[in-house]
């Protein structure tokens, strides 16, 4: 009797420790199930952006803020949405906007970790732009572009989405400008201020000629590019030798070298400096006046540009 009693134990026991089996089995199934639908959940993010940094004029012209969005995973760019901003009416009334976060866009993303990169400047139409994006790790500026709004805005904004949180995201892109900019000026005497005048300048050393949002950093160019500006002006009691932007590193300062030479329509060289230096940082402006030395007449300017080899500075 006892015999039969611990095999019908026996028998029990194994039949209780194979359902024990089966529901383990079965809530490991439910876990992975729960898992693999975790896995491919989307996220509703809602993209802004914040303009504290700042003050992003609605209009300047014709020209209009276009703005473009990278989204990069695994240094890859899976999306890209381009498209005119948007503005409050009060905003667009004031002419610009400061501080206020502005919603940019709407996307869709599985599970994973990611970088936004977002890029802002003014066009006419979507060809018009001043800068080549079509790699915002490597915006370049075109040349020989005129009548164009070089001023320009980025943002970097890495993310993660995970099944922590299911619900709808917002995030916020913060914009600064990754330019600077500078005014050479000058007095060229008793010139005739009716004949067309025009200058070279010449950088040397270190020239950031390509930006990369993700990085904020510059890429320089090793030889040693130069530009022409047609019909100098004057301005006030002098005359403004030339204008422009530069890539500047974020929150860093950067070192600029050049030499000047001035000349008239028929190439013949005027005024001429070996080397004006300054130190651009990124939003910032810088006017300078250049003592300039006269050379006379019988010189003739060399005006062609040299081209261009890229490195990236570390």
């Amino acid at each position: 009797m006892k015999s039969l009693l611990a095999l019908f134990n026996t028998k029990v026991m194994k039949i209780h420790a194979a359902y024990c089996y089966i529901l383990i089995l079965f809530l490991i199934s439910c876990y992975q199930k729960d898992e693999e639908v975790c896995l491919h959940q989307s996220f509703e993010v809602s993209i802004y952006g914040n303009f504290d940094k700042v003050s992003l004029k609605t209009i300047f012209s014709e020209a209009h803020p276009y703005c473009i969005i990278s989204v990069i995973q695994n240094d890859l760019e899976i999306g890209r949405h381009s498209f005119y901003l948007e503005f409050p009416d009060e905003t667009t009334a004031v002419g610009f906007m400061q501080g206020t976060k502005l919603p940019l866009y709407e996307l869709t993303l599985p599970i994973g970790d990611y970088h936004l990169l977002a890029w802002i400047d003014y066009r006419i139409t979507e060809d018009t732009s001043y800068y080549m994006t079509e790699n915002l790790r490597a915006i370049r500026m075109k040349d020989g572009v005129a009548d164009v709004r070089k001023e320009a805005y980025a943002a970097c904004l890495p993310l993660t989405l995970s099944s922590d949180n299911l619900v709808t995201q917002a995030f916020s892109l913060v914009f600064y400008s990754p330019l600077s900019s500078y005014t050479l000026t000058t007095d060229l005497g008793e010139i005739n201020t009716d004949e067309s005048m025009n200058s070279i300048l010449t950088y040397k050393g270190y020239v950031p000629v390509t930006y990369d949002i993700l990085t904020e950093r510059c890429v320089a160019s090793l030889l040693n590019p130069s530009v022409r500006y047609s019909d100098i002006q004057k301005k006030g009691e002098n005359f403004v030798v030339a204008s422009d932007y530069i890539f500047t590193d974020k929150n860093k300062v950067t070192p600029i070298d050049m030499e000047v030479t001035i000349g008239d329509s028929s190439g013949g060289i005027i005024y001429h400096v070996s080397s004006v230096s300054l130190s651009l940082k990124s939003a910032g402006h810088v006017a300078k006046y250049v003592e300039m030395k006269d050379l006379g007449e019988g010189n003739i300017i060399d005006g062609e540009i040299s081209g261009e080899i890229d490195i990236v500075i570390n």
